[in-house]
């Protein structure tokens, strides 16, 4: 079997060789996609954008990466003849039996439009952008963010209103996604509730997702970690709530004066100058750092830039718990990871969270957006180490399931053997 995936993210074995500016982070696919390269009778490949970057081809230990040259913005819009039979020089090169493609966050998908239609297409659903778009106007709602724009801001680069905008303007290209596709992969009630509005008449297969090696063999012990110390996915964007978590350890802070949060994925500098504020920094930004000081946590937030498996797997182990704050997520990759490991969580109760932890069994959730829920769930593990060691157990021993390396092999591969079926009979059917 060929299968060939098309991805937003690099795998870094092909990033010594590649030219231009390729976009990195994809490190949470790379597991499932080098065990399938393990499968007897499958033969692997991948296409990747890259901007300003040039069409390459490279066979690594056996796997096919390609390339295509990607000027900025072209991922979010439609996909245009130049880049389409870059597109196509590469899948015919490779001549996939089905082409997986990630996500339909970019516009990917709409290669359906111009493959051959004799190769089936499976879009896995990652996150789904009219409800973020929703949920983002939604997390600022009673903030007056504009109060916080730099100069940079108030002249249209970055900052929530350019989210806004971006995400208002692909919302027609993913429903064009979602409408001219039908085979999907999903892994919550949540996205397949979503994509049924989208396309009732798709064809929905559950496919698990992998985790990356030092989740498996990582474990939390209570003894171990720092009393009082959260662990939060992301303080990069309203949507993950971060400024929730903020007001709930100023409740916290009445009763554990130790009381500590550390953020990962985070340009946020607590010290950087007012003039850079000002010019420069992301109003987001500038909102957290302001609710830092007015609600007296200044030493009791850590921020930290991007981080290792490694350098994630020991954050997860010191936590005394994680908080997953945000106001939206289909199947947060931080949240199956911590599971894993089995540090005790608390997490918002949105999107297709539901369908993977339980209240009060493997999780704590709570109402997004409500800051003193949030601070008495978390207050609840603090103070109770056998409900915290409860949960982390139960948590673990479902993510044990969820993510079980040969389970989810034998998954995907019946996922494609099944579609490649479907769509070959389909074919034959409509001669």
């Amino acid at each position: 079997m060929r299968i060939l995936w098309v991805t937003h993210d690099l795998f870094e074995a092909f990033l010594p060789y590649v030219k231009g500016r390729p976009t990195l982070g994809g490190s949470w696919i790379a597991p499932l996609f080098y065990l399938l390269h393990n499968e007897p009778d499958v033969k692997l490949g991948s296409i990747t954008p890259v901007l300003n970057g040039e069409a390459q081809k490279k066979e690594i230990d056996n796997i096919i990466y390609y390339s295509v040259p990607m000027m900025k913005n072209d991922n979010i819009r439609n996909i245009n003849l130049r880049l389409a039979s870059e597109y196509l020089f590469a899948i015919n090169d490779f001549k996939p039996d089905i082409i997986h493609v990630h996500g339909t966050e970019k516009n990917f998908g709409l290669l359906r439009k111009f493959i051959d239609e004799s190769i089936p297409v499976v879009c896995s659903i990652q996150g789904i952008v009219s409800p973020c778009y929703d949920n983002l106007k939604h997390s600022v709602a009673t903030v007056n963010i504009k109060k916080y724009r730099s100069i940079k801001n108030r002249l249209g680069r970055g900052g929530v209103n350019f989210a806004l905008r971006k995400w208002k303007r692909y919302i027609l290209i993913e429903r064009e996604i979602y409408n001219i596709n039908s085979y999907f992969v999903g892994r919550t009630m949540w996205d397949r509730a979503q994509l049924m509005s989208l396309n009732p008449e798709a064809v929905y297969f559950q496919g698990e997702e992998l985790l990356r090696a030092e989740f498996y063999t990582t474990k939390w012990e209570i003894d171990n970690c720092e009393r009082h110390r959260i662990f939060v996915p992301s303080a990069a964007s309203p949507l993950k709530g971060f400024h929730v978590l903020l007001k709930a350890a100023a409740i916290l802070k009445q009763d554990y004066p130790d009381v500590k949060i550390v953020a990962p994925l985070s340009t946020i500098q607590t010290k950087s100058p007012k003039w850079k504020d000002y010019l420069v920094s992301e109003d987001y930004a500038n909102y957290v750092k302001t609710q830092i000081k007015e609600l007296g946590l200044e030493g009791h937030v850590v921020f930290k830039k991007k981080l290792s498996a490694t350098e994630m797997a020991h954050e997860y182990c010191n936590a005394h718990v994680f908080v997953l704050p945000s106001f939206m997520e289909n199947s947060p990759n931080s949240l199956g990871e911590s599971m894993m490991i089995g540090v005790p969580s608390v997490a918002s109760a949105v999107g297709g969270v539901p369908s993977i932890v339980k209240d009060n069994e493997s999780s704590l959730l709570f109402s997004p957006g409500d800051h003193a829920y949030l601070a008495f769930q978390i207050k609840r593990i603090f103070s109770d180490d056998a409900l915290a060691e409860k949960i982390g157990r139960e948590a673990r021993m479902i993510a044990q399931k969820r993510h079980h390396i040969e389970h989810t092999i034998r998954q995907y591969m019946s996922i494609y053997s099944n579609i490649i079926d479907h769509h070959h009979e389909n074919i034959a059917c409509a001669l």
